[in-house]
């Protein structure tokens, strides 16, 4: 690391209200979405979600670390080892730098986290492709694209690409701002809000799980312009309109059960959205800044035509992705966090609760989970060596499924990740878009 530009970094973030160690990078406390995530960490459960980028040329991985080391300039906050202390885990400054690693078959295996030394990502290369993985803890989608998009843009320019305008990624000469360390979500904590109601717990699918590390892929590749014609179609915007697929699609599998199975199977069919809260409050935060919402419908009523599929989502997803609503989530979760008895309760115990709590509070309330990243956007002068953006979700035990959408350029990537063997969902969810009139690529890995 260039030691002035590393110095002139450390002075830039003293005005951070840490205490004195903190604000020389030292430590500093787990943001409060992050907490969950490390008590659960394990071979079922790694918590670790992705985003590569393909380029139209092979990797040189010696400039690929280059650019890493210039890169985690910009990021002193991703520089870190995450350590237990008495009540509650902590980010301290790690003195290693991360290294390069080559991808593998099964990605998103279990990161050791708390071993020291440990960064809580990884950035791999294979052939073409760079990929990030992120440890929940640390980030969520926001941060880790911004992250891979800073480290691509710089390897790119130490391949020799010239760049007049970077636009919005981030550069390694750059100051950090003291904002991108917050805690979005005690910021925006009211202590008078009420807590959200509660959920039941929704329809999973039966299938048995692969042994432990097998995770599998499936890309489905569609124009970005013709999808977007359908949603248009139909009144809704994309993220509506993919969220209704993937319910339509689970009412369909519960239907076409054999009736016996199918009477065990009418739960509620409920879909976790995740929500990049920046868009709804003021932050600059890079780490963890999102919160979810359940929009769904019960197949105990009768099977609901997709028109009506469309209609709940639409209605649902206009009344619950506000301010207002989301601060129940928050509340709930900062409360939590503030209780004196949580608070003070030694972590080797709140270890022990921590699964419970996280399927509690998430995964056993949900089906399935769909999360669209949106549009990347690199400089005019990279995107010709730029192939691809794609996203993929955590593996869930309960779920069993989940949905990552990302579109660069003129396709749109829906990234699907499973750890069973039948690629079921997938199969029902892709037919129902070809029956819709969209021409459907798939890739697997």
């Amino acid at each position: 690391m260039n030691t002035k530009v590393s110095q002139t970094i450390e002075k830039s973030l003293e005005p951070i209200s840490f205490s004195k160690r903190e604000k020389y990078l030292e430590w500093y406390k787990l943001d409060n979405a992050a907490t969950l995530f490390t008590f659960v960490n394990s071979a079922r459960i790694t918590c670790l979600f992705r985003i590569s980028s393909e380029l139209k040329s092979p990797i040189n991985v010696a400039n690929l670390q280059k650019a890493l080391d210039n890169t985690m300039v910009r990021f002193p906050y991703y520089h870190v080892n995450l350590r237990a202390g008495l009540f509650w885990h902590y980010w301290e400054k790690n003195a290693l730098s991360p290294k390069i690693m080559s991808d593998s078959k099964y990605p998103q295996q279990k990161l050791q986290i708390t071993k020291k030394g440990t960064f809580p990502f990884r950035v791999r290369a294979f052939r073409n492709r760079i990929a990030v993985e992120f440890h929940h803890s640390l980030t969520d989608g926001t941060g880790a694209l911004t992250f891979l998009r800073a480290i691509v843009g710089e390897y790119l320019r130490l391949q020799g690409k010239e760049v007049n305008d970077w636009l919005d990624v981030f550069q390694p000469n750059q100051i950090p701002d003291k904002e991108e360390y917050e805690d979005g979500f005690k910021k925006n904590y009211r202590s008078t809000v009420p807590n959200p109601e509660k959920l039941v717990r929704s329809f999973h699918l039966p299938n048995r799980l692969e042994p432990k590390g097998i995770y599998y892929y499936i890309t489905g590749i569609i124009p970005v312009k013709e999808i977007l014609q359908i949603a248009k179609q139909h009144n809704i915007t994309l993220t509506d309109y993919l969220i209704a697929v993937y319910l339509y699609t689970l009412q369909s599998m519960i239907f076409d059960y054999p009736k016996e199975m199918r009477k065990k199977m009418l739960k509620p069919i409920r879909l976790m959205v995740p929500v990049n809260l920046r868009r709804i409050y003021p932050s600059k935060t890079m780490r963890n800044f999102s919160l979810y919402v359940t929009p769904g419908i019960n197949p105990k009523l009768g099977e609901h035509s997709f028109k009506e599929i469309i209609k709940i989502v639409y209605h649902y997803m206009r009344s619950e992705v506000t301010d207002k609503v989301i601060n129940q989530q928050i509340a709930r979760n900062v409360r939590g966090e503030l209780n004196p008895i949580v608070k003070y309760t030694p972590l080797f115990v709140k270890k022990r609760f921590g699964k419970t709590l996280y399927n509690g509070f998430g995964e056993y309330l949900y089906s399935g989970v769909i999360t669209n990243l949106g549009r990347v956007v690199m400089p005019e002068a990279l995107q010709d060596e730029i192939t691809d953006f794609q996203f993929f979700p955590a593996p869930s035990p309960v779920t069993k499924t989940g949905c990552a959408v990302v579109s660069y350029k003129d396709k749109l990537y829906i990234n699907w990740a499973r750890n069973i063997k039948e690629p079921i969902v997938e199969k029902y969810f892709f037919r129902k878009l070809v029956k819709e009139g969209l021409p459907v690529r798939i890739e697997t890995n």
